[in-house]
């Protein structure tokens, strides 16, 4: 007979000296009916002899027990009817633990049943037509209380989860789904539910008074929240007892010890799913834990879990050495997880796929853009804008972008930066997990330096291009990153942006968006071109929440040909008509969140600093910063600006686009110049001055020579050159 709980502290009391003396032996006066959670079966415990059983019961008892006191029945509902008999027998104790396996047995039976005669139910639910993979993923998880979806990154497990949400409901009728995921990525969830099925998704937030009466009376099938507010939430969601929850990103729960996953466990739930992208077998405690989750009496209890798998150092407490009878473990596990990496399903895939990650701005970056805001209301107040005060509207739009990466961009002392915990979460899955190979874009090579800094802390090997590194030796570090199986990362400024290919990796991760969408097209194209072994490209982008980026990610982008003009160089004054500016002024109060303007607009008023204003707040700071403009900081500002990352392309020095440029700029300077002088002279006298033929300019250059050609009609003559 095996050793069990029981007996091993019967033989431990035995062996103790007058133990025995010290005792009055009785015998157990009950029959106990228990779970042997080591022998995964029902089973029975009684000291006394037949003869002493109640009439009746000991012939009962031989029918459902054999020798060694286990449960003879495969199937574990088999023992219903004779609960019943049982109940009629006082000295008969059935345990808890019996109960509540014999009800989960109930319930897997009805859903094998259920399963079998499926009638009448969508594939799916969805608006979209899943991939083959991921219907399976669906198929397998519907008629289940418990699933852990696998699939590594990028393969769509937020939209199997849906869809499992929405067909739970229809047969089950199931009307509370609670999604627990990181903060950042709660926003996505909304948008894939309302994008994709016809369901609602209700983001939990604000006071705990608004989040009680969101779960009580929003009507929404999905309501999101994180893990942090879990722990916080732990009361009201023991009231709200969610039909099904889904978590998201499940690592976090992996350490069974922290108070988080506590609170994740002692939410009710009749159904529960789990998504995670990293693989089961390199951390048994983890595996643990989840399951403990799905199925708490699965791999229960732990010390048998332990002696079973693990390797422990008989020098040293509590260091595992290793793992065995993996076998075993997977065998147990089958029903509950389904697993696909990308390798294995590439021909259903996109060519792209994206995540975006919404991620929450720390309270000092939050701060520091609201300064930087404050800052450039009184500017977009003004009648007049000037060279100057367009520059520094151009520096406050790219220090309020600046901040959503770190800190340490605006003061060069802190480095507070929620996206780098995210990118740390994101890497460990996509390289430490799963073994892909990644290409890391930020337009600033400080960035640049603080990711480089963080993967050498974690160990990660990597190689690093910013403008300054010589075209001709750019090429070895490509080769480096293309040979070298270790090299996992190439992390690049937009001066990687053109001209190389790297189809060594699969997966472009954008530390912030560019303005321009060619140039996140062209970081993406440096992946995705002619040579890349693999047909789905992931790409990930990190966005600061409630952010500059959030608005520049919902496609306000400045648009007027005029700001074109001036961010490229050449005005000294810009005059608007009352429309023209008011177009331009909205266009920037929506990139940062504000009410558009109507009719009218005041002088800004005189610029009063408090004593602690900051010193990047400072207006002497701010021209200097705005002189600054067009050096190593910075790269591209607005539509059509490339790189000044340090270097310029070859290609386009040999072509003499620069050169060109200027002179198209120069010639629209004077053109507007001759305007405003036409203006005037109209003010003066009622007339104006006129080209002869329609659609022709006043100014024009001879790109080539440099001659300057003005041609225009003067009032009150036949014409002028």
């Amino acid at each position: 007979m095996p050793l069990t709980p029981f007996s091993y502290l019967s033989a431990h009391l035995k062996e103790q000296k007058g133990f025995a003396t010290r005792i009055k032996r009785e015998l157990f006066p009950y029959v106990d009916i228990y779970w042997d959670s080591s022998r995964a079966k029902v089973r029975l415990f009684s000291e006394q002899v037949p003869g002493e059983l109640e009439d009746g019961l000991g012939p009962l008892l031989e029918e459902l027990f054999d020798n060694q006191n286990l449960f003879k029945k495969e199937n574990l509902i088999e023992i219903i009817p004779f609960l019943h008999k049982l109940e009629g027998y006082k000295k008969v104790r059935v345990q808890e633990s019996v109960l509540e396996k014999v009800a989960t047995a109930s319930m897997d039976d009805e859903l094998h049943i259920a399963a079998a005669k499926r009638k009448d139910v969508p594939a799916h639910g969805l608006k979209i037509e899943p991939y083959p993979y991921q219907q399976e993923g669906i198929d397998f998880g519907l008629y289940k209380k418990a699933v852990l979806i696998g699939d590594e990154m990028g393969l769509g497990k937020t939209l199997q989860a849906i869809s499992l949400g929405i067909l739970k409901k229809r047969i089950f009728g199931f009307k509370k789904i609670l999604v627990v995921t990181m903060s950042s990525l709660k926003q996505q969830w909304q948008r894939e539910i309302e994008r994709f099925s016809d369901e609602k998704g209700c983001i939990i937030i604000g006071s705990a008074r608004q989040r009680r009466a969101q779960y009580e009376l929003d009507d929404s099938l999905f309501k999101l929240t994180n893990y942090e507010a879990v722990l916080r939430d732990v009361t009201i969601l023991a009231r709200y007892k969610p039909d099904l929850i889904i978590l998201d990103e499940a690592q976090r729960i992996k350490n069974f010890e922290t108070k988080t996953a506590e609170a994740v466990k002692s939410i009710p739930r009749q159904h529960a799913i789990i998504l995670t992208g990293t693989p089961l077998e390199n951390k048994l405690e983890d595996v643990y834990s989840l399951v403990q989750f799905l199925d708490p009496g699965l791999l229960s209890p732990l010390w048998q879990f332990a002696a079973d798998h693990f390797l422990l150092n008989p020098k040293k407490k509590g260091d595992i050495l290793g793992y065995g009878n993996l076998h075993v473990l997977r065998e147990k596990l089958k029903p509950l997880v389904i697993r696909r990496r990308k390798e294995e399903v590439l021909e259903e895939l996109p060519e792209l796929v994206v995540n975006d990650y919404f991620v929450e701005l720390s309270p000092e970056q939050d701060e520091i853009q609201a300064g930087y805001y404050q800052a450039l209301l009184p500017i977009l107040n003004k009648k007049f804008l000037t060279p100057m005060d367009l520059r520094r509207i151009q520096m406050l739009l790219l220090k309020m972008r600046q901040v959503c990466d770190s800190t340490y961009l605006i003061d060069k002392e802190t480095n507070i930066s929620p996206k780098l915990n995210e990118l740390a979460t994101i890497l460990e899955e996509l390289i430490l997990q799963n073994g892909r190979k990644v290409v890391i874009f930020s337009e600033w090579t400080t960035m640049t330096m603080l990711i480089g800094k963080h993967l050498s802390r974690a160990k990660i090997p990597f190689v690093e291009l910013s403008g300054q590194v010589p075209i001709k030796k750019r090429q070895a570090l490509i080769d480096e990153f293309t040979i070298n199986p270790d090299c996992k990362v190439f992390l690049s400024t937009d001066a990687g942006g053109t001209g190389l290919n790297l189809q060594a990796a699969d997966c472009v991760v954008n530390f912030e968006l560019p303005w321009n969408p060619a140039k996140l097209n062209q970081r993406v194209g440096r992946v995705n071109r002619i040579g890349q072994k693999s047909t789905c490209i992931n790409v990930v982008n990190l966005i600061g929440k409630g952010s500059i980026e959030e608005r520049i990610m919902a496609g306000i982008k400045l648009k007027l040909d005029l700001f074109d003009g001036v961010f490229d160089g050449g005005q000294e004054e810009v005059l608007l008509s009352r429309e023209r500016r008011q177009e331009m002024v909205n266009q920037l109060r929506q990139m940062i969140g504000e009410e558009p303007t109507h009719d009218g607009f005041e002088a800004a008023p005189a610029e009063t600093l408090p004593e602690d204003t900051p010193h990047y707040l400072n207006p002497e700071v701010l021209k200097k910063e705005a002189d600054y403009i067009g050096e190593e900081e910075t790269t591209e500002l607005v539509d059509g600006q490339e790189s000044t990352d340090g270097e310029l392309d070859e290609a386009e020095v040999e072509n003499g686009r620069t050169k060109e440029q200027s002179a198209e700029q120069m010639e629209d300077v004077l053109n507007q110049g001759m305007g405003f002088i036409s203006g005037l002279l109209e003010m003066a006298t009622g007339s104006k001055l006129a080209v002869a033929d329609e659609g022709e300019k006043m100014v024009s250059l001879d790109k080539k020579t440099g001659e300057v050609t003005l041609k225009f009609t003067l009032p009150g003559f036949g014409g002028a050159d």
